[in-house]
């Protein structure tokens, strides 16, 4: 792990001084960052290597002094540079750095942000190595850890990832809700993640991608050049024979969802959010189903969040009349059945009489017919609210 005192030997920190805090040179250097806003301490991750003009505290000693103790325990140093907003950093400040063992760097006036950041991050990408660091930073852009987006597209640039002009989507690879994982599952789950990670990095249309650890499985960030044909490939690839055979083992444990193609740090954030949205429309809609790709389920995806909205009773009213959770078990059934009472007798092991008859009390109960079009998306919107609520 790099060192503050790794760092000063940079090339590029030839004309920085150490002006307080020597003490502290031994901190650890995992990430750097630009702080010239108020509250800054939100937006840092932990042993962070701050540059600063201190212009958010440039008018009073006592304001900088004050950030000096609260960014003690965050930052392993802060290095301001000074000329334009504070001439140098006033005695006072150096003693406060001084008592709690802080760094604090002078950075000449015609040294740019840039070249620190660019020199720093190689020097704690070449100390961690590059899964670790990437990991990092995709765990940033999901949270939103960060302030400057232009510095945050930098820092990809700098692993090689274009998150401006490059297209992304997020496969989420999770253990089911209910489902309480043991050491071997964990096992099972990250060497599952790995392969998938391993066959992708193979497939063509897919640039790049990076695996990340989640709270109940693993991210596989993929990255491509063209929007249409990372689409394609992706789906493509869920639907090969030697990709599903490998969920044969664990369909009762995990599922698989494939987030929508997106561009940006935003974006990223959303095919992440959108492929957990998809998982949760799956377990209400396909139980059964191991693997989900968001784009064959967006309308659901919208529907529940128009659910979530509170619009929901404009849907369950329409069955509200219906008493029984037989029978709307049976309406689900017989569209997912394409309206065969044949086959949705065969699903609900029952007679192909009882599923006309409990279609047949649903109508005289809410007086709509499911042969009539207009009838029958009411009632298949109707009982997709029961079920999404279920």
């Amino acid at each position: 792990m790099a060192k503050v005192s790794d760092v000063l030997k940079l090339s590029v920190m030839r004309g920085v001084r150490v002006v307080a805090g020597e003490e502290g040179l031994f901190r650890k250097v995992e990430h750097v960052t630009v702080m010239e806003v108020p509250e800054i301490k939100r937006w840092l991750k932990g042993n962070d290597f701050l540059i600063t003009s201190f212009y958010s505290v440039r008018k009073s000693e006592e304001d900088q002094r004050a950030l000096i103790r609260d960014l003690a325990d965050t930052c392993c140093c802060i290095a301001v540079k000074t000329g334009q907003y504070v001439k140098t950093v006033a005695e006072s400040v150096k003693r406060a750095a001084d008592e709690v063992g802080l760094p604090v760097l002078e950075i000449p006036g015609e040294l740019a942000y840039i070249d620190i950041i660019v020199n720093v991050m190689n020097l704690i990408f070449e100390e961690e190595g590059n899964s670790e660091i990437l990991e990092k930073y995709v765990k940033d852009i999901l949270y939103e850890n960060y302030s400057d987006e232009i510095l945050m597209e930098e820092r990809g640039r700098l692993f090689g990832m274009d998150v401006e002009h490059d297209w992304f989507s997020a496969v989420v690879i999770n253990f089911r809700k209910r489902y309480v994982p043991d050491e071997q599952d964990w096992k099972g789950i990250r060497f599952l993640g790995r392969t998938l990670l391993e066959r992708m990095r193979e497939t063509a249309g897919i640039r790049e991608c990076v695996m990340v650890p989640l709270e109940k499985g693993y991210l596989i960030l993929t990255e491509g050049e063209d929007e249409c044909r990372l689409r394609e490939t992706l789906v493509d690839f869920f639907e090969e024979e030697r990709i599903c055979s490998l969920w044969n083992a664990g369909t009762d444990k995990f599922v698989c969802s494939v987030g929508p193609v997106r561009t940006g740090l935003a974006g990223i954030r959303d095919t992440y959010s959108d492929a957990f949205k998809a998982i949760r429309v799956m377990r209400k809609l396909q139980p059964e189903n191991c693997v989900c790709v968001y784009e064959k389920v967006e309308m659901y995806c919208v529907l529940q969040d128009l659910f979530s909205a509170g619009k929901r009773d404009v849907f369950e009213r329409i069955l509200a009349p219906v008493e029984s959770r037989e029978f709307l078990e049976t309406l689900w059934t017989y569209f997912m059945c394409s309206g065969s009472l044949d086959e949705t007798a065969g699903v609900l092991h029952t007679h192909r009489n009882t599923v006309k008859y409990r279609l047949g009390r649903i109508q005289a109960v809410t007086g709509l017919d499911i042969k009539r079009p207009e009838d029958g998306f009411k009632l298949y919107m109707g009982v997709l609210a029961w079920r999404m609520k279920e």
